[in-house]
């Protein structure tokens, strides 16, 4: 999901685990009418969100616990809990951090804890409201490749939104609001097509996705879509 800042992008995550109500119309999230209190805990134990900013979501005193925080308030035994945080700090990499006192932690780890902390909950839909911001490239880029397997392996369905347009290549479908409304829907290929939608919403195309076009036209084989430029390096040594 992409978009200028004002656009929406952040009220759509809150809006799709119930954060935020709607004021009119109808949102449901797995099937749930958000409007409904009663269906609340449920909609926010299957939508787990990931916020921009991971200071104003990391509650606990420890790495460990926070990631608990939301297990716990599941209502889980002691042994559930302890497995779920058990494979997101495997999966996140916090293995050696567990005991760590979140606020001593850099920029990237903090963000590593609160998608932990999101996974414990093995949601059925993961919302990342902006979470690769303020990383260098290739924490970015790492990030979203974790996105992506998580998403293959467990069947999880992501909600990204991101101003990095490169970030975009990596989605089956994108998704761009201007002034609250959708401007696009549809596949990235065709959003970046020459002369195609990208243009007209002022978004630039990616550079490396440009780059591929240009080996591609000189008769290279390179992916369509490259998320990295290993990826074409690859190809190309290949």
């Amino acid at each position: 999901m992409a978009g200028h800042n004002g656009s929406g992008k952040s009220t759509l995550c809150r809006m799709v685990n119930a954060l935020l109500l709607p004021t009119t119309g109808r949102v449901t999230a797995c099937g749930l009418d958000t409007s409904a209190s009663v269906n609340l805990p449920l909609i926010r134990s299957r939508v787990a969100l990931v916020m921009q900013n991971p200071d104003n979501q990391i509650v606990g005193p420890t790495v460990e616990d926070d990631i608990a925080f939301g297990p716990e308030n599941l209502s889980l035994s002691r042994e559930e809990i302890a497995e779920r945080v058990e494979e997101a700090l495997e999966t996140l990499g916090l293995i050696e951090l567990r005991d760590r006192e979140p606020h001593l932690l850099s920029e990237g780890e903090k963000k590593r804890v609160a998608l932990a902390g999101a996974l414990a909950m093995r949601p059925r839909i993961l919302v990342s409201d902006e979470s690769t911001s303020m990383l260098d490239a290739r924490a970015r880029m790492e990030t979203l490749s974790l996105l992506r397997r998580l998403r293959d392996e467990r069947d999880l369905t992501v909600v990204h939104a991101t101003h990095h347009a490169d970030e975009l290549l990596a989605a089956d479908r994108v998704v761009v609001l201007s002034s609250g409304s959708v401007a696009f829907f549809g596949h990235p290929e065709e959003l970046f097509a020459e002369g195609g939608p990208a243009v007209d919403l002022g978004m630039e195309t990616p550079p490396l996705l440009e780059l591929a076009r240009e080996l591609a036209s000189r008769g290279l084989q390179v992916p369509r879509m490259p998320l990295s430029a290993e990826e074409v390096f690859a190809s190309l040594w290949a």
